[in-house]
């Protein structure tokens, strides 16, 4: 799941040009911004979506067993190499082989993923016949690969070869038309993985997540979804099974008073209806089961009332 913010509709457009060119894609982003999400819809758009998606998180297998690891070995190869081993570019067909955190990929081993672009074969570690490379890479990392700084190892000339066709991954701070979406989602994952009571999320828990600067991004929802999910202990996830170390919204008790809950619950009950109305007023008093009257007085109290009225319904 992408996201429908503008950013991320821009950032799915973009993919989807990008879908059926073979050159290779950079993504990148904060860490947690769901780059792998990204890849994995360029993958699905493009017309190797039938074919293989292999991603190797370069940052995660250690460096003196990346190059097996990312070629494949000849039996004998080394020791404890009893048969030959067909590694991530060979198993990736002709499909995709994307390459997670490449910013973390040695040196040495960048000169040899620089010629696996460039000539299009690699050879097994062990081996002496070129084996063809037929898969599209696409990379991402979150750090900045460009800038010429005595901390940046990265080969200038492997940076112009893996970000022919760039894009930039927000961090989720800057698309809050996502926070939602993305909760619900992660949710309805829970309850299919899980025997749980919970019905969703309260609408200050829906307040409290859009207001948090998330500075672990797509990541750190998912991880607070799934705990608030198994934690809560009623139907409806509040603030405190989220973000349990403190809330802003929370009285010195330790508990939000009732009539805050109630207000931005019929607050936020009242905004989908009107989104599902167009603005419409009676229709949206209709879905909530209350008169046009009550449903006016109660848009004043919460400030919902349009300066502009010429086209109230």
């Amino acid at each position: 799941m992408l996201g429908v913010s503008p950013a991320m509709q821009s950032v799915a457009s973009i993919l989807s040009r990008y879908a059926n060119n073979d050159l290779p894609v950079l993504i990148t982003g904060e860490t947690g911004v769901g780059k792998e999400v990204a890849a994995r819809f360029l993958h699905e758009v493009s017309s190797r979506a039938h074919e293989p998606f292999v991603a190797v998180n370069c940052a995660a297998i250690p460096a003196d067993l990346m190059e097996s690891e990312l070629f494949g070995h000849e039996k004998g190869a080394f020791t404890g190499a009893t048969q030959r081993h067909l590694g991530y570019a060979e198993r990736a067909g002709k499909g995709t082989l994307f390459l997670d955190e490449v910013g973390d990929m040695s040196t040495a081993l960048q000169a040899k993923l620089l010629r696996l672009i460039e000539q299009k074969t690699f050879t097994r570690v062990g081996g002496e016949s070129t084996v063809n490379f037929n898969a599209r890479i696409v990379s991402a990392t979150h750090r900045t690969l460009n800038a010429k700084s005595p901390g940046n190892n990265f080969r200038e000339d492997l940076y112009f070869r893996i970000s022919v066709l760039p894009v930039e991954i927000p961090p989720l701070r800057e698309r809050t038309d996502d926070i939602i979406g993305l909760m619900d989602h992660f949710l309805d994952d829970v309850t299919q993985r899980s025997d749980t009571d919970i019905r969703g999320f309260s609408s200050l828990a829906e307040d409290a997540a859009i207001a948090h600067p998330w500075p672990g991004n797509v990541r750190e929802l998912r991880n607070r979804v799934e705990r608030a999910a198994a934690l809560a202990r009623g139907e409806w996830i509040m603030p405190a099974d989220l973000f349990p170390e403190g809330s802003d919204t929370k009285t010195s008790t330790g508990f939000t008073p009732l009539a805050d809950v109630r207000d931005a619950a019929e607050k936020r009950q009242i905004e989908r209806a009107l989104e599902q109305t167009g603005g419409q007023i009676s229709k949206a008093a209709g879905l909530l089961a209350i008169s046009r009257t009550t449903l006016w007085e109660k848009m004043a109290r919460f400030g919902m009332v349009p300066k502009d009225r010429s086209d109230i319904r």
